[in-house]
């Protein structure tokens, strides 16, 4: 860490030494206004009573971000960490609340959505979206306007709507181990009642661990994604856009290394590896998605109805080896899902002392998953023994099931804001609900675990949610709210159960959260400090427990009991000189066990509180971002030049809540230093360019990513090294 804070000063140093005098006399003092749309409508996020990070374009081109797995260490009290059988596949968690799996029938507890649909897999969410305009992080449980499966909070993905003019751009990027980026974007521009945009995405690179097998590099990925958009302005009152996405990622996952040996002789290392195989060769992994969306927005004179319908489907294969090089565990899994939802949304206004939300929502999912797990054990020695012969491996299936689900749920919610003239409308009383009935069936068979055969279930769960927030303005420039906000997580079956875990269905998960927050703005604009604090109560939470980490692919889900989470957030922006922004984001949680129920079978503590024993996964105590962006025109003309500067630091955890090897699921604190240097708006005849040139981790830390006990061994693999590029843009 001291290294990366000597190069941040150094850094730091370069740039305002290198500001001329001239910048400094003149240039726009205020910060710029964001707007969001967390409440289902436009509104600055200032105003808006929620503990919430957007990512503007410019700062998602800063970040470098094009997918959800970027934003990882850039929003405080939010943890994002791919899932260790799958490096498409996300786990997130904010303010120590989140699903450390990925199955079909069990539901995260962050709510990922991508223009208004909800996404209902973590599958394929580091997959690029072709045109990202925005990304609003609401941190705190959202389960009024957002639903089920948001304790943790929901994070929307926005892209770009078309232009009103023709517009052609292209970028092009480079960057060390073989990085390669293309982005095409093409806006056709009004014609008639309709426009259009087409966005096509692709890249590749190395990875970073080579593999001294046969197969490609561990890590090593290729990518595509694109867009295609349509609008059509039926009349004035009337709007219908179509979008279609894709993605695909294919590529080996990453490189699993022996990180220690409890005892054994088997080779290990906790500094980062840069190379390594598999027993038997490097396979390739897949991921495929796509979706529709057709969303109608109708001005009445009572307010706008819109409707939102939309399918997704995805499919994808992996093949994971956790053997470090030597002959070990290895898993193949194939998923395939398919989703339609369905929302009518109502929004509107009664004169100035009343504004309303309304929504009915449907939703549908089938899922089939498919996974088998072996291991090479040595075959039996011929006879005679011939020294001459090298050992060989016979394989065994360890485990060998398949799961056929579907989940159906039904949702209705209001919201309604009173502003009282009395007080000049500076006081907002919100009071919100939402009804959700959620059906859940499942099916499951395994040639090995199950001697009784295929197991079939199904279950209904319905749940009433109701939220009440008070938002008070002191005046133009500082507010101050209050909150009691409830949510729930459905509940479901777990796919990696043992032959008894699978029925009856592990129960819904509850969350009722308090919260205090500040949304201010200082020096007549200059500075901006949002504040939140809040306790949560979380009850029957849902967690996996596992018997035996030798058999780590067997796992039952229980509801073992109770938390209660405690933190802060403090986010800060200031312009500290003409051109120099600073951004400052710290979050703070403390999340504590009051009742864990051990619930394994045969187990020392069966049947005991062990909530002094356990750590609540994936919830770091501190953890902050320092970033620094300095811009000013060159010269007469309107080349403008920007440079960034930004550090994130991420406290210690756990990846799991209790394991009889905790310290296989540790992940140690690191901290990563980035850098944009770029140059924009330059004319050339009639095309316009941008060069930026980028550097990640610049101080080269190593730090891992995940971490995993496998009995006789830990095993955990490593995120990238230092990484630059550059960037070019031609826009037409």
């Amino acid at each position: 860490m001291s290294k990366s804070i000597r190069y941040m000063s150094v850094l730091t140093a370069a740039i305002l030494g290198a500001m001329p005098l001239t910048s400094i006399a003149a240039g726009d003092l205020t910060l710029e206004e964001i707007l969001v749309t967390a409440e289902k409508r436009e509104n600055s996020l200032q105003d808006t009573p929620i503990s919430m990070l957007a990512f503007s374009s410019e700062r998602l081109a800063r970040f470098g971000i094009s997918d959800l797995g970027d934003v990882a260490g850039l929003a405080p009290n939010v943890t994002i960490t791919p899932f260790p059988n799958s490096r498409s596949s996300l786990v997130v968690f904010m303010r120590g609340v989140g699903n450390n799996d990925s199955q079909s029938t069990q539901d995260p507890a962050v709510g990922i959505y991508l223009d208004g649909v909800y996404v209902a897999r973590s599958i394929g969410l580091t997959s690029d979206v072709a045109d990202l305009e925005r990304i609003e992080v609401l941190r705190g449980p959202q389960g009024t306007l957002y639903g089920r499966n948001t304790t943790g909070g929901a994070i929307n993905l926005i892209t770009a709507k078309p232009a009103e003019d023709f517009a052609i751009s292209q970028q092009f990027s480079v960057g060390n181990r073989d990085y390669w980026r293309s982005l095409s974007k093409i806006q056709s521009g009004r014609v008639g009642q309709f426009t259009g945009k087409l966005s096509y995405l692709e890249s590749g690179h190395d990875g970073w661990v080579e593999n001294t097998g046969a197969g490609k590099n561990f890590g090593e990925e290729e990518k595509q994604a694109g867009r295609a958009v349509l609008r059509w302005d039926a009349s004035e009152r009337l709007v219908i856009d179509y979008a279609y996405d894709f993605s695909n990622i294919d590529g080996p996952q990453h490189f699993y290394q022996t990180t220690s040996s409890n005892g054994n002789a088997i080779p290990a290392s906790e500094q980062r590896s840069d190379s390594g195989s598999w027993n038997g060769g490097v396979e390739p992994s897949n991921t495929e998605l796509s979706g529709h969306s057709l969303i109608a927005s109708l001005d009445t004179t009572w307010g706008q109805l819109k409707s939102i319908t939309a399918y997704r489907e995805l499919a994808e294969d992996t093949v994971q080896d956790y053997g470090g090089g030597l002959p070990g565990f290895k898993i193949r899994v194939g998923i395939e899902q398919d989703q339609v939802s369905q929302e009518f949304q109502f929004l509107g206004d009664a004169g100035e002392s009343w504004r309303y939300v309304a929504g009915l929502y449907y939703f549908k999912e089938h899922g089939i998953e498919k996974e088998t797990d072996t291991v090479p054990i040595p075959a039996p020695a011929p006879i005679p023994p011939n020294p001459l012969v090298p050992p060989s491996f016979i394989t065994v299936t360890l485990e060998d099931r398949q799961i056929y689900s579907n989940s159906e749920a039904y949702a209705a919610y209001g919201q309604v804001t009173w502003s009282p003239a009395q007080l000049n409308h500076d006081l907002d009383i919100t009071l919100g609900g939402r009804y959700t009935a959620d059906k859940r069936a499942a099916r499951k068979d395994s040639a090995v675990y199950f001697t009784n055969g295929e197991q079939s279930d199904s279950a209904e769960w319905s749940n009433f949610n109701p939220s009440l927030t008070a938002d008070y303005s002191w005046n133009d420039n500082i507010n101050t709210f209050a909150k009691v906000v409830t949510a729930y997580k459905s509940g479901g079956y777990n796919v990696r159960s043992t032959e008894d875990g699978f029925t009856p269905p592990f129960d819904e998960e509850h969350m009722v959260s308090y919260e205090l927050g500040l949304k201010s703005s200082w020096l007549n604009n200059r500075v901006s400090v949002n504040a939140a604090l809040f306790h949560a109560d979380y009850q029957d939470m849902q967690l996996q427990q596992i018997t035996n980490n030798a058999t780590i692919f067997l796992t039952d889900v229980f509801n073992v009991g109770e938390a209660q989470i405690d933190g802060f957030e403090l986010d800060v922006m200031a312009v500290l000189l003409p051109g120099l922004t600073m951004q400052l984001s710290y979050g703070y949680t403390d999340a504590d066990f009051v009742e864990y129920i051990d619930q394994r079978s045969g187990s020392a503590t069966e049947g005991e509180n062990v909530a002094d024993q356990a750590e609540m996964p994936y919830a770091p105590e501190h953890n902050y971002t320092l970033g620094f962006e300095y811009q000013r025109g060159l010269g007469a003309g309107p080349i403008i030049l920007t440079a960034s500067l930004d550090y994130q630091w991420t406290d210690e955890r756990y990846g799991t809540a209790f394991n009889d090897d905790m310290s296989g699921f540790f992940l140690d604190d690191y901290g990563l230093l980035n850098t944009r240097v770029a140059l924009s708006d330059i004319a050339l005849g009639f095309t316009n360019l941008s060069l930026a040139l980028w550097g990640r981790n610049l101080a080269d830390e190593e730090y891992k990513v995940h971490s995993i006990s496998l009995g006789a061994y830990q095993a955990g693999y490593f995120g990238e090294p230092k990484s630059y590029g550059m960037d070019l843009t031609l826009s037409f």
